[in-house]
């Protein structure tokens, strides 16, 4: 039985060791981030906030749920190796399957966003074939890096990320001082990291498990396809949420309104470091316990709420500090600027809650955020302005109150059991 006390203790320094690796490499994307709204122009910026959406939807949907069941193997099976390996490939396969499905929509769906904002049909071209790519090199790792989590080997993949961040950083004030940088350049800059990172991940995940070879076992492909069968419709869902907001003021406001709402998203990346803590040391640890469950959870929560709440204040205090970092076309915002820091917050509060919970396998339930959603999307626009960017993050709020309740579901049924 794995009690909250021996977790925090058998991790606490290692955990240490990653937030602070983990906060070093996001504060370097982050500041990218921040020059990248500061430097490129309000049209490019806005296309590039549509990039950024469209890019999540694509890592969502490729998954399409697989990644819950392969994670809950791995949380019964470990440190089997050669078990390990067995689920390697058979979430790799299930996920081939579901992108060959659903890449195609996802590129149609970019291209109409893109000319919605304003793209030429040259530009549309080259950042749809870079989505592509991007897809293609985040196959190659972002699954099977779960493996160095669960090895303990969460040091040397954040040293590697951290070292990528400061190379697209040092690639992207390079092509500033050039005066080279544009949305297609920044988006190749992503592109290229993700390739750079290929190699060395699957030479670590190698030296511990040899899943080229393995077989795919019956029993993990129909626990990984009940997942995708549970899960798809809720990751559809999640697309339609951020597409949603985007759909929104793409539709009812302007250009600027959607450079807006990309440049003060960036605040988001201060919090990164959470979402890689939670999935290098929270998920292993909860997924393995089996008593206090309900305390481990209250309390994993309140940790990762911590820094968004204090980023709140800060956006109260001190909201010019705050929008000069995403530069002068935004300094206006400051109301803008505060209800943005409390929607991260929230929203990094409810997305660690239902991955706890989801990775655990408990996933029954999940659907409740769809019909809460849904009802939510009629109800919303009855009395919120949608045309000001105030009104898309008043609607986008809804969502993490909807994932919040069908996550509180699961789990509660699941104890219940």
């Amino acid at each position: 039985m794995t009690s909250i006390s021996t977790a925090f203790r058998r991790h606490g320094s290692r955990a240490f060791v990653f937030l602070t690796g983990s906060t070093l490499s996001n504060l370097v994307a982050a500041i990218s981030g921040l020059l990248l709204a500061r430097w490129l122009s309000v049209p490019d910026y806005a296309l590039y906030t549509v990039m950024l959406t469209l890019i999540g939807a694509m890592n969502v949907l490729t998954k399409g749920g697989a990644h819950l069941g392969y994670t809950a193997i791995l949380g019964r099976v470990w440190p089997d190796k050669i078990r390990a390996a067995e689920a390697i490939k058979a979430v790799l396969r299930a996920r081939l399957i579901i992108s060959a499905l659903v890449l195609p929509p996802i590129v149609l769906g970019t291209a109409w966003l893109l000319r919605e904002n304003g793209a030429g049909g040259s530009t549309i071209i080259v950042l749809c074939a870079l989505l592509v790519l991007l897809w293609w090199a985040e196959m190659q790792t972002r699954l099977v890096d779960q493996i160095l989590f669960f090895a303990h080997q969460t040091s040397r993949v954040q040293l590697l990320d951290t070292a990528l961040s400061a190379f697209r950083l040092g690639v992207i004030v390079l092509l500033y001082l050039g005066d080279i940088l544009s949305v297609e350049a920044a988006i190749a800059i992503a592109v290229l990291v993700s390739f750079l990172r290929i190699r060395p991940i699957l030479n670590w995940v190698r030296k511990l498990v040899s899943y080229r070879s393995a077989t795919i076992k019956d029993v993990d492909a129909l626990e990984i396809r009940t997942s995708v069968y549970r899960q798809f419709p809720v990751e559809i869902y999640y697309v339609f949420q951020a597409q949603i907001v985007l759909f929104v003021i793409s539709t009812f406001a302007s250009v600027n309104e959607v450079a807006s709402y990309g440049a003060l998203s960036r605040i988001a990346q201060f919090l990164s470091p959470l979402e890689s803590f939670t999935f290098a040391f929270f998920v292993p640890v909860f997924a393995r316990a089996n008593e206090r469950l309900g305390r481990i959870l209250l309390l994993m929560v309140a940790l990762i709420s911590l820094p968004g709440l204090g980023l709140f204040v800060m956006s109260l205090v001190l909201p010019e500090a705050l929008l000069w970092l995403v530069g002068d076309n935004y300094a206006h915002l400051t109301k803008e600027i505060a209800m943005m820091a409390l929607l991260v917050t929230f929203t990094r509060a409810s997305s660690t809650l239902w991955s706890l919970v989801a990775n655990k396998g408990w996933v029954r339930f999940s659907w409740l955020q769809i019909p809460l959603g849904l009802i939510w999307c009629a109800v919303a626009p009855f009395w919120i302005d949608l045309s000001q960017l105030s009104g898309a993050m008043l609607l986008q709020a809804g969502f993490p109150l909807a994932l919040s309740v069908a996550a509180l579901v699961d789990f509660s049924h699941a104890r219940l059991r």
